[in-house]
Order: C-alpha cells, then sequence, then structure tokens
C-alpha cells in the first residue's frame, strides 16, 4: 500500500487544484455548516448539489472513484438510518399525504451525508494531503491534532508494510491450510508481535527525527500564497451558498 491510494489524484493540475487549500477548507467548511443546518424532516435543496459536482468534474475526479469511497463509509450510515426508520414514527405531513418522521430523516440524512462525502472527497483529491494539514496549520486548528494526523498519514503504510510481512511468513508455513483453531492462535500472536513491533520501530523513528532537527514544524517546498482567485472562489462559494439555503 502507498501514498498513491490515498491522495492519487491530488498532484493532478485544473482550476481546482491550483486554488490555496484554505480557501478550499473553509469552501467546504460554509458548505457543510449549511447543509447539517436544516431540520430533520426537511431535504437540502437541489442547488446544494452543484458544489460538490463542481469540485469532482472540475478537479477531473472519477465518479467511479467517488462512488466507491462513499460506499465505504456508508455502513454507518445505513445502521443509523435503519433505527431511525424503526423508532421514529411520528406522523408528518408531505403536501396532501402523512408518513412517519422516521422515513423522512432516513432521506434526508442520506442525502446530506452523499453531498458532504462528495464535497469532502472533492477536497481531499484535489489538495495534497502536506498543503491540506498546512492549511490547517495557517487556519489555527490545534498543532497536536494536525501534528497526529501528519505522522498517521507518513507511517500508517509502514505499519501496513509490517502486517503484510507477517502475513506472507506465515502463509510460507502453512500455506494457508493449516488447522483454523491453529490459524487463530497465530493471528493472535501475531497483533502481539505487531504491538511490539510498532513500539521498536515508533522509537527508531523518534531518534531519527530528533537527529534530524525536527522542532515539530514542517516546512514545504513551496509555501502556501492566497491568490485573488481564491478570494474570488471563496466570495462565489458565499455567495451561491445563501442563494442555495434561503433562495
Amino acid at each position: 500500500m502507498h501514498h498513491h491510494y490515498i491522495d492519487r489524484f491530488s498532484y493532478q493540475d485544473s482550476p481546482i487544484h491550483n486554488l490555496d487549500p484554505r480557501a478550499k477548507i473553509l469552501a467546504v467548511l460554509a458548505y457543510s455548516i449549511l447543509l447539517i443546518s436544516y431540520p430533520r424532516y426537511t431535504l437540502p435543496a437541489p442547488w446544494f448539489v452543484v458544489f460538490p459536482a463542481a469540485l469532482l468534474l472540475w478537479g477531473r475526479i472519477p465518479l467511479r472513484f467517488v462512488f466507491k469511497h462513499i460506499l465505504l463509509v456508508s455502513p454507518f450510515i445505513f445502521c443509523m438510518v435503519i433505527f431511525t426508520v424503526l423508532f421514529d414514527k411520528t406522523p408528518v405531513a408531505v403536501g396532501r399525504h402523512v408518513v412517519p418522521g422516521g422515513w423522512l430523516t432516513a432521506a434526508s440524512v442520506l442525502t446530506r451525508f452523499a453531498l458532504g462525502m462528495g464535497a469532502l472527497i472533492g477536497l481531499v483529491s484535489t489538495t495534497r494531503f502536506a498543503d491540506l494539514l498546512k492549511g490547517l496549520e495557517k487556519l489555527r486548528v490545534p498543532h497536536l491534532l494536525v501534528s497526529q494526523l501528519r505522522f498517521l498519514y507518513r507511517y500508517l503504510f509502514l505499519l501496513i508494510d509490517q502486517v503484510m510481512h507477517l502475513r506472507q511468513a506465515r502463509q510460507a508455513r502453512d500455506a494457508g491450510l493449516g488447522p483454523r483453531a491453529q490459524r487463530w492462535r497465530s493471528s493472535a500472536g501475531m497483533i502481539g508481535t505487531l504491538f511490539v513491533r510498532t513500539l521498536d520501530q515508533a522509537e527508531r523513528t523518534h531518534l531519527a527525527m530528533l537527529a534530524r532537527g525536527y522542532d515539530g514544524t514542517i516546512r514545504l517546498a513551496h509555501p502556501l500564497h492566497w491568490r485573488k482567485a481564491d478570494s474570488l472562489f471563496i466570495l462565489l462559494t458565499l455567495v451561491y451558498l445563501v442563494f442555495a439555503r434561503w433562495g
């Protein structure tokens, strides 16, 4: 597994990619706030589709990639929606008809989830992760949170690599044909070994960073610059959101 799996489209060249990360973060934040501001039994206005669609289409992000990642997270939302339908029996008038409120809430939650995920995927897929974290720092997001995200992004792949090595070693011993009980016991041992290796790797990484003079600050080769295009993007986004929410 490589970094390319997460931000595989963030190194492209498009009008959305060239925007300052802070502008995109603020735009997606404003969009998300207004998206969740609707009452529970109200569906978002159709105009709310425009913003994530613009990010994805102008950023040349394949829709298949977007749908795949939305489906990966959807089981958690589906569980919540199912309980909403089962327990919320409040009658709500929809035109001339009266329907249980749980169905309206379910439709509203699913719609907001899909739109919000589309905007978030558009943000992450059109912004390099290092630039995204630097934008969060510039927006005064707590340094500890940003540092945790940075280390998770940089070293998660080392952990996954260790897991793959342990799994390959086990398969080399039993060719995947050993008794199920024996394989479960070996899996438990793998978890313990992985924990020990993780601590050892963390210590080596920490010492290597100190040896290189790491002081908690990441310096980009290309510092962020706010341009007129970023201000125009924010202005147009705010005008659009006001129209979509109250127009």
